[in-house]
């Protein structure tokens, strides 16, 4: 770095502060030395240089943040969004950031339009918080994301963090209608709306959705919602491999509508219902909705598992709440962490190999059984084995072999520079570089983060 840019940096924090009170515009900014260790280390743990950024900006409205986003431009200033910080590690290892920008101050609900199912959010309200406020006119956003409590609107969306419930409702690109963001030079710009229809056009909502915050930041976000259902129960179907593809097959080709379907290690499954421990594998089947076609649809699973033999776990009320509440803490902040998809028909065999392999003794899986996509997460010491990189590898290679991918989303930092975290192997390489050349021309978003280091 030269002394040149060194100077221009640490005058960053003043530079910051004399934008953001500027006409009154809200927000303010801390300089690295006085942010919380806590926040220092969620920060660190995501980019690759040893040099920190200069600051963190906490603007108030999207007038702030577009005026911190403006001055960045300006001064060349590389940025990197956070929210809570909950997902800000996940992907690869972002360069030499100067400036964190932060949108945990942009936390309102701006619209609730309870009789058109829609909400409008700014991107640094807490998942948590917002599905209170729904459940109190009896509606829900349909995700259930990594730490969903303290994880924030913004950071689900740029990570593409569905869940289970994508099963019956899909991913966060069908519920996203409407999109604003701040460009990397501080221009807004908008697409979609509250009203739920199909435009043509350029789909922007589509595009922020997982970018990683390489495209844009994140100002508002207007999403599609959904009644909550009556009743809710789960089965928990346990067997061997060849028992679990047969069930997760008919179950497709059936006209169950299960709003999850996952795939799991049995000793796991057996761990959050407080059952027997079991070898093998389970299918994990969620069915909500009105009493009698709860009842008729879990009957007709039951079926299916007699079929082969399987084991069958019953789940209600609180039951089911507590499997699920359970569920959505699997993901811990200090383990390894990968995301992974493939044809729903290679989710067996890889649970196969989760199951004998030593090394995954302690792993932690959910596979969702339609969409092939899924996690496997270890504990983070896992990383310092000699034989792990390996091992991961052969997953990907599974993966891979199956139409799929591997991305490693969290793990130390030493363990992402010795492996392609992205793993991606397809061929639209360079529609993605046009994409980033357009919307970050000077590389100042993220640089790094998103596939192909980009």
């Amino acid at each position: 770095m030269s002394k040149a840019v060194a100077s221009q940096l640490s005058d960053l924090p003043d530079l910051l502060a004399d934008v953001l009170d500027e006409s009154g515009l809200e927000g303010n900014s801390v300089a690295w030395a006085d942010v919380s260790p806590e926040q220092q280390e969620n920060v660190t743990a995501a980019i690759a240089s040893d040099q920190p950024p200069a600051a963190i900006a906490y603007p108030g409205s999207t007038a702030a943040l577009s005026k911190v986003m403006a001055m960045a431009c300006q001064q060349g200033w590389r940025v990197l969004a956070t929210g809570q910080s909950s997902k800000l590690s996940w992907g690869g290892l972002a360069e030499e950031i100067d400036l964190v920008v932060s949108t945990a101050r942009l936390n309102q609900v701006v619209e609730h339009a309870v009789g058109d199912f829609t909400v409008t959010v700014q991107p640094g309200l807490m998942f948590g918080e917002l599905r209170s406020q729904l459940a109190e006119q009896n509606q829900f956003l349909a995700i259930d994301p990594a730490f969903s409590e303290q994880a924030t609107i913004g950071g689900i969306v740029a990570t593409a963090d569905a869940g289970s419930l994508r099963q019956r409702y899909g991913g966060l690109r069908d519920m996203l209608i409407g999109v604003q963001f701040v460009r990397y030079d501080g221009e807004v710009a908008k697409a979609g709306g509250r009203v739920v229809k199909n435009v043509a056009g350029y789909d922007l909502m589509k595009l922020m959705t997982g970018a990683y915050g390489s495209l844009g930041i994140l100002s508002e976000l207007t999403f599609r919602l959904y009644p909550i259902q009556q009743v809710s129960r789960t089965l928990v179907l346990s067997g061997g491999e060849t028992a679990l593809e047969q069930a997760v097959a008919e179950v497709r080709m059936s006209g169950l509508t299960p709003v999850a379907l996952d795939l799991t290690l049995a000793r796991q499954s057996a761990a959050m219902t407080d059952g027997e421990a079991r070898k093998h594998m389970s299918l994990v089947a969620r069915f909500q909705g009105i009493a009698d076609g709860v009842e008729e649809q879990t009957a007709r699973l039951k079926t299916v598992a007699t079929m082969h033999s399987m084991h069958v776990q019953q789940l209600d009320d609180d039951a089911d709440t507590q499997f699920w509440r359970k569920a959505s803490e699997l993901i811990r902040a200090d383990g390894v962490l990968c995301k992974v998809g493939m044809r729903p028909s290679a989710l067996p065999p890889l649970l196969a190999m989760l199951e004998d392999d030593a090394l995954h003794s302690e792993a932690q899986v959910v596979l969702h059984g339609s969409s092939g996509l899924g996690w496997v997460q270890w504990p983070v010491g896992i990383a310092e084995q000699a034989s792990f990189l390996a091992a991961l590898e052969k997953m990907r290679s599974h993966c891979q072999d199956n139409g799929g991918f591997l991305t490693l989303l969290q793990a130390p930092k030493s363990l992402k520079r010795n492996i392609d975290v992205w793993g991606y192997t397809g061929n639209a390489l360079k529609v993605m570089g046009d994409i980033k050349q357009k919307f970050d021309p000077n590389r100042l978003l993220a640089p790094g983060r998103f596939v192909g280091g980009l």
